[in-house]
């Protein structure tokens, strides 16, 4: 799922006069990514081993949320005026992986009021989701994992 992810953001056109494909994209994944966690959660919650159910979870979770945001910012870009250094879709991937682990080189810049907004809403959009996402899915697999008598739960 993962890897179909990364394909499937690679050859979607999203530049040209498909340019609104990646908000298109970028705004389903983030809608789809409250049912598709509660999903997760209820799978997390009825799996033998839950801790990796919850590792699953989190990866495709993280991936859908970095690939979603690496769409809208390259689409948004499409006429190189939103974001300083966005030219390729690895520069879009790059620039959200960058912010989604807060550690923002400066190399690429959002330069628009529109960017910065963009920018801003995954700034807020990623520490809350991420949090949260990360705190129910490892709660609930130490209690499933608990629950189902194999050992203590890890602590996460």
């Amino acid at each position: 799922m993962v890897a179909g992810l990364f394909a499937f953001y690679s050859f979607v056109p999203l530049r040209g006069s498909w340019w609104w494909v990646g908000a298109v994209i970028g705004a389903l994944s983030l809608i789809a990514l409250v049912p598709l966690t509660v999903h997760r959660l209820k799978a997390v919650n009825t799996s033998d081993t839950p801790m990796l159910e919850a590792f699953e979870a989190l990866v495709l979770l993280l991936t859908i949320l970095m690939t979603g945001f690496a769409a809208v910012y390259y689409g948004m870009n499409h006429a190189h005026d939103q974001f300083r250094g966005i030219d390729t879709r690895i520069d879009a991937l790059y620039f959200t992986v960058t912010t989604l682990s807060t550690v923002g080189y400066g190399d690429i810049t959002a330069v628009t009021q529109t960017g910065r907004v963009a920018v801003t809403v995954q700034m807020l959009f990623d520490l809350a989701f991420l949090g949260i996402a990360v705190r129910v899915l490892s709660a609930t697999a130490r209690r499933r994992r608990t629950d189902t008598g194999r050992g203590q739960p890890l602590d996460l």
